[in-house]
C-alpha cells in the first residue's frame, strides 16, 4: 500500500493547507468586521423605512378607522375595490398624471435648453449659475407660502401688472384651470434648476474634440446636438428623468400649501388624497392602498429607467 515519506507531497499538501485555511479565516473576519461597521445604519434603515412600510402594506388590506381604532379588522381586497370605485380618487389619478408629464417635460426640456446656453457663455457664468439654482434651495413648503403671496387674487404682484396692462384681475389659485396652471409653474420653477445643474455638468465634461471634429466634418448646430450631444447626455436625462418623475408624481408641499388640492378637487393628486382621506376622512385602510399604489407604480418606473440606464451605459 503506498504512503509518503517526511519531505514528500504529503507533507507539502499538509503546509500549503495550513496558511490557506489561516487566509480564509482572516478573510471571514475581515468581511465580519466590515458589515459590523454598517449594521447599525442597517438596522436603522430598517426601522425607519422597511418597518413602516410593511406596516402600510398590512393596513391596507385592512378596516381601520382611527375614530373607531379598536374595530381593525381584516377586509382584503376591500380597500383596492373602494379605491377604483371612488370617483374623487379617479380625478386623482388624471390630476396626478398631468401634473407629473407636464412638470417633467417642461423641467427636462427648459434645464437642457439653460444648461446649453449657460455653457456658451464666456462671462458672468458662475453669477447665472448661482441665480438658476437658488430655487433649488428653498423648501418647498417655502416656496408655496411665497407663491401664494404672488399669485393672491386681491394683492398678488402677478395681479397688478394684469390689471395695469388691462387684462383684469385672474384668479390664479381659485378658477380650476388657472390653479393646475398656477401649481405646475411653481414646481417647474423650483425644479428646473435641479435639470439644468446635471445637464450643465454633462456638457462641460463632454469633450470638445467630438465637437470639433464634427464641425470641420461640415455637421451643422442641430446635427452636433442630435448625434453628439444628446446621445451623451442620456443617461444624465435618464437619471434626472427618474428624479424628477418621482419628486413630482408624490409631490405634496406645493399643492397643499397653494390650494390644498382646490378648488373643489381640481388640483387633487393622488399624494393629496393620501392625506383627505387618512387625515380628514381618518380612513387609514383606504389611504394606505393608495399609498401602496402609488409604491408600485415608482417601483416600475424606476425599473423601466434604470433598465434603460444599464442599456445606455453599456452600450
Amino acid at each position: 500500500m503506498p504512503f509518503n515519506l517526511p519531505g514528500q507531497a504529503g507533507d507539502t499538501l499538509i503546509t500549503e493547507a495550513q496558511p490557506r485555511s489561516k487566509t480564509n479565516r482572516h478573510s471571514v473576519l475581515e468581511m465580519a468586521g466590515r458589515y459590523g461597521y454598517i449594521l447599525p445604519a442597517i438596522i436603522i434603515v430598517g426601522v425607519i423605512t422597511v418597518l413602516p412600510l410593511l406596516n402600510t402594506i398590512i393596513i391596507s388590506f385592512q378596516s381601520y378607522k382611527l375614530a373607531r381604532p379598536q374595530d381593525r379588522e381584516f377586509v382584503g381586497l376591500a380597500n383596492y375595490l373602494t379605491l377604483f370605485s371612488e370617483p374623487r380618487v379617479g380625478t386623482a389619478v388624471t390630476n396626478t398624471v398631468i401634473y407629473t408629464l407636464v412638470t417633467v417635460i417642461t423641467s427636462l426640456v427648459l434645464g437642457l435648453a439653460i444648461a446649453i446656453l449657460i455653457q456658451g457663455l464666456t462671462i458672468g457664468k458662475p453669477l447665472l449659475r448661482a441665480i438658476f439654482v437658488a430655487p433649488m434651495l428653498l423648501t418647498p413648503a417655502v416656496v408655496g407660502v411665497m407663491w401664494r403671496f404672488l399669485l393672491n387674487a386681491q394683492a398678488g404682484i402677478f395681479n397688478y401688472f394684469s390689471s395695469s396692462l388691462g387684462f383684469g384681475n385672474p384668479d390664479w389659485l381659485g378658477t380650476p384651470g388657472l390653479a393646475m396652471f398656477s401649481i405646475i409653474v411653481v414646481d417647474v420653477w423650483q425644479w428646473t434648476p435641479y435639470v439644468f445643474l446635471v445637464m450643465l455638468a454633462g456638457l462641460e465634461s463632454l469633450p470638445q474634440e467630438y465637437l470639433e471634429a464634427a464641425h470641420i466634418d461640415g455637421a451643422s448646430s442641430w446635427q452636433r446636438f442630435r448625434y453628439i450631444v444628446l446621445p451623451y447626455l442620456t443617461p444624465l436625462l435618464l437619471i434626472a428623468t427618474l428624479f424628477r418623475f418621482t419628486w413630482a408624481f408624490r409631490g405634496f408641499d406645493h399643492i397643499y400649501t397653494l390650494t390644498q388640492g382646490g378648488p373643489g378637487n381640481a388640483t387633487e393628486t393622488l399624494a393629496l388624497s393620501v392625506w383627505r382621506t387618512g387625515f380628514v376622512g381618518l380612513d387609514l385602510g383606504v389611504a394606505s392602498a393608495i399609498s401602496v399604489v402609488m409604491m408600485l407604480v415608482l417601483t416600475i418606473f424606476s425599473l423601466v429607467i434604470l433598465r434603460s440606464l444599464s442599456r445606455q451605459l453599456k452600450s
